[in-house]
């Protein structure tokens, strides 16, 4: 999944550069003092607030989609479990736990100066589970297991700020910028699904494990921008994001019981790659 994902991105933007997108022999150019990509107008424009023929566009649509790989923290604790005698589990990475997930995003941004943005972007979130993990032993035996699939929705808020247009490899103008964002999610209940102890079935039920649960969410990015169109750019976007810990749900894990304790998530790191598209107003 990562590689499609960032062969994907790679054909794509090759494919701009192909066509001549970005390219400085195609006439199109950024504007240093008005931050504006396009080219050049025939005539001047008789807004007082354009410069050379060049308006700095305040309103922008945004969006993206990507891969989301997952970068630490464990959804399963064994450090936190109850000590109960004749269990031994194991703690269970958010990596270990679930697929790549895919993340898409929509949104606008509003220039407060030419190289300085302000975002908000809704988000969707999603990564399949991975089945039959081991989850440790009770009693000698072996406990295998999955969790539910990983789904999420929300929003943040980001402060963007772009460096100077420079030369790239592929591209004859990339834009590089970082962006700060913090936000909150809703993530989905999950259960543990699937358990088998020593071979026979130890729930036939799913077990939940996590109840719905609002969580902050703050991320640092980095990304580059090429211009697609007189009014459009396109662009390829990572960095680190961070979400708060999951609310356990005890209804059936109480205190006490098998696998208590173990819902004891913390946080999660993750790290998205987006490829991502801008329209100017």
């Amino acid at each position: 999944m990562r590689l499609i994902m960032l062969g994907t991105a790679a054909i794509a933007l090759s494919g701009c550069s192909f066509l001549g997108l970005g390219d400085k022999k195609t006439n199109t150019h950024y504007n240093q003092q008005t931050g504006y990509y396009g080219q050049h107008a025939a005539t001047p424009v008789s807004n007082k607030s354009c410069h050379s023929g060049n308006c700095l566009a305040r309103w922008n649509l945004e969006g993206g989609v990507g891969t989301v790989l997952e970068g630490g923290k464990n959804i399963i604790t064994a450090s936190k479990a109850h000590d109960i005698a004749g269990q031994d589990f194991n703690s269970i990475s958010f990596e270990k736990a679930y697929d790549p997930g895919v993340r898409v995003e929509l949104g606008g941004s509003y220039a407060l100066a030419p190289n300085t943005k302000v975002s908000l972007l809704g988000h969707y979130e999603k990564a399949e589970a991975n089945q039959d993990r081991n989850w440790g032993t009770i009693g000698g035996q072996q406990l295998t297991g999955g969790l539910t699939d990983y789904k999420a929705f929300g929003g943040e808020l980001g402060l963007r700020q772009y460096f100077k247009p420079t030369n790239g490899i592929i591209f004859n103008s990339i834009r590089p910028y970082v962006e700060g964002r913090a936000g909150v999610s809703k993530v989905d209940d999950i259960g543990v699904v699937g358990t088998q102890l020593g071979g026979a079935v130890f729930s036939a039920a799913e077990v939940p494990l996590y109840k719905d649960s609002w969580v902050g969410t703050a991320a640092g990015l980095v990304g580059v921008e090429t211009p697609l169109t007189r009014y459009s750019t396109i662009g390829l976007e990572t960095g680190v994001r961070y979400q708060g810990g999951l609310k356990s749900d005890n209804s059936v894990i109480t205190p006490g019981s098998t696998l208590s304790g173990l819902n004891n998530n913390s946080g999660r790191v993750s790290i998205p790659v987006t490829l991502r598209g801008r329209y100017r107003f």
